[in-house]
Order: structure tokens, then C-alpha cells, then sequence
């Protein structure tokens, strides 16, 4: 699974409700999608902790992502940068100096904002799940979603969702390999000095380019 091909998802799943336990997981879904419609573009700060099913071996990554819209994101951690305009992407590994440019459309694997927001509640199963947990302290509803068809790359994943704000506290995926990438969000502000331009990358003279569209 690529580090940061889901991370962008994760913090679409919002609600704005006031008394979670008395919903349906359809009727959360439909709360979240009117609720992520914001003009204002936010900071998002969180730790993605990966796990080799394998192996046993987990890694520890601190990052930081900007968001303008469902389709408009910039994710930066220690080793990959991945931006997208909403019709171009750019994937830039640090250690080989190297970014391939596509199509968002193109890459079956690539979730947009968009599309957990509104294909997959089509094409996965939604449930509410464990009444009453906790996360580090804080009363939280968990959301489960599988999909319908088992051959999709994401087999699983589990939404933590605040009681008090109502923003993700943590989200993970289960790929088909059992291999599982977990984020805690740490911080969600708006930040209006945002730019458009960091929505778009611009690689050095020295930068490998591997442009597929």
C-alpha cells in the first residue's frame, strides 16, 4: 500500500450530529456529506503509523496536510510530498528526487475526498460499531465500513469520530495483504493564508519527472 494513497480520505469523515447513537450509519454518511462542504481551507495534523502484516514491522511517520475542498489537498511527511489540483496529481519521493505526475482519474487506487464521501457509500457497507468506546480518554463513535466486492485494495476501515467536536480522532485501513495504516489527528484548523499554489508542485531543475498522463 502506498504511505500516503489513503491519507487524503481520512479527515472527510465529519459529522455534524448531535445524538449519534440514535442514528443509522446511512443517515451519518448524509450528515458528513453536507457537512464537508467548506469554502475556508484547513490544516490538518496528524501521525500515520504503518504496520507490515509480514514482518511485524511498524513505522512512524509525523505529517501535515492542507485541504481546500473535496478535491484540492497537499500531504507532506518525512519522505513523500503528494499534491493534487483536483485533475493533476504529483507523487514526490524525497530519497530517489523523483515525481510522477498523472491523472487523478487514472489511478483506481487513488481516493479522492469525493469518493468516500460519495461512492463509497455505494459500494461499501456501512455500519455503526463498538457503543460507548473511548479513544486516549475522549467518548467516540466508531464507524466500519467493508466493501461489497472483495477484491478491492481496501478491505476495511475504521473511523473514530469525536462525540464532542465531531472531528476524526483516528482512522484506519486494512489492505487485502492484512497490512493495516492507522492516523491519529492531531489538530484541525481553518487557515485562511492557505494559497492556491500549494496545491500544485513545482520540482527542481535536478528532479527525475515521470509524467504518465
Amino acid at each position: 500500500m502506498d504511505k500516503l494513497k489513503y491519507t487524503y480520505a481520512f479527515f472527510f469523515l465529519l459529522a455534524a450530529v448531535s445524538v449519534f447513537a440514535a442514528l443509522t450509519a446511512e443517515q451519518v454518511i448524509e450528515r458528513v456529506q453536507n457537512s464537508v462542504q467548506t469554502e475556508k481551507p484547513l490544516r490538518v495534523k496528524f501521525q500515520q503509523v504503518f504496520e507490515w502484516q509480514v514482518t511485524g514491522k511498524v513505522e512512524k511517520l509525523d505529517g501535515e496536510m492542507l485541504l481546500d475542498g473535496l478535491n484540492k489537498f497537499r500531504i507532506v511527511t518525512p519522505d513523500q510530498t503528494v499534491v493534487s489540483n483536483g485533475e493533476t496529481m504529483w507523487t514526490y519521493s524525497r530519497l530517489e528526487d523523483q515525481v510522477i505526475i498523472d491523472n487523478v482519474t487514472n489511478d483506481p487506487q487513488t481516493l479522492m475526498p469525493r469518493d468516500i464521501l460519495f461512492t463509497y457509500p455505494e459500494t461499501y457497507n456501512a455500519t455503526l460499531w463498538k457503543p460507548g468506546t473511548e479513544l486516549d480518554g475522549e467518548p467516540a463513535a466508531a464507524l466500519r465500513m467493508t466493501p461489497k466486492d472483495k477484491n478491492q485494495m481496501m478491505q476495511e476501515l475504521k473511523v473514530w469520530v469525536s462525540k464532542e467536536t465531531w472531528h476524526p480522532l483516528q482512522v484506519e485501513f486494512t489492505d487485502m495483504n492484512k497490512n493495516t495504516t492507522s492516523y491519529q489527528i492531531n489538530s484541525v484548523t481553518v487557515d485562511t493564508t492557505i494559497s492556491a499554489e500549494a496545491f500544485t508542485f513545482e520540482p527542481n531543475e535536478n528532479t527525475e519527472v515521470i509524467d504518465v498522463r
